[in-house]
C-alpha cells in the first residue's frame, strides 16, 4: 500500500459512513465535510462542521526495513457553545462539545479500524484540544499503518 492509497481509503470510508453522516445529523443537522489537508491560515469555519481532516505526516520504507510504515492524520472539529449543568450536581457546568468531540472521534476511529486495508497493523494516539479555539472542539489522531515486507513486495512503495 502507498500513502495516497491509504488516504483514498480513508476519506471514502469517512465520507461515505452511514453512522458518521447519521450521527452528524443528529447532532449538528448536517453531513459532515472531509477535507484532505486544509489552509492553517484560514481552516474552514462553522458552517463546515462537523468536520474531519487528513493528510499524510510521515512514511518509513527501506530496503533494510522489514515493515512499511504509513503515518497519516486525521483532525476532527465541530462547533458547539451549548452547554448544561451536569446531571445529578448542582455546580458542575459541563460544555457539550467534550463528550460530543469524543463520541464524533471515536465514530471515525472505529470507521477507519473497520476499512479494508490488507494485513496491516494500526496504531492510533490522540490528541484534544477543547479549549485553545472554543467553540471549536477539535481532536487529532495519528494514525499509524505498519505493513509487513514480504518476499516479491516493492520495498519503497
Amino acid at each position: 500500500m502507498n500513502i495516497l492509497t491509504l488516504i483514498d481509503t480513508v476519506v471514502d470510508g469517512i465520507a461515505r459512513s452511514a453512522t458518521i453522516l447519521d450521527w452528524t445529523n443528529d447532532n449538528y443537522g448536517n453531513d459532515q465535510y472531509v477535507f484532505v489537508n486544509f489552509d492553517i491560515e484560514n481552516p474552514p469555519g462553522e458552517s463546515y462542521c462537523p468536520f474531519s481532516v487528513i493528510y499524510p505526516e510521515i512514511k518509513q520504507v527501506g530496503q533494510g526495513r522489514s515493515q512499511k510504515s504509513h503515518i497519516i492524520h486525521v483532525v476532527n472539529c465541530l462547533h458547539d457553545s451549548s452547554r448544561r449543568e451536569k446531571p445529578g450536581y448542582g455546580n458542575v457546568i459541563e460544555y457539550n462539545g467534550v463528550r460530543k468531540s469524543e463520541e464524533y472521534r471515536k465514530l471515525v476511529e472505529t470507521e477507519i479500524i473497520g476499512l479494508s486495508l490488507g494485513n496491516v497493523l494500526i496504531n492510533i494516539d490522540v490528541e484534544y484540544d477543547p479549549i485553545t479555539d472554543f467553540p471549536f472542539f477539535w481532536t487529532f489522531m495519528a494514525i499509524s499503518v505498519e505493513e509487513a515486507v514480504t518476499m516479491g513486495s516493492d520495498y519503497m512503495s
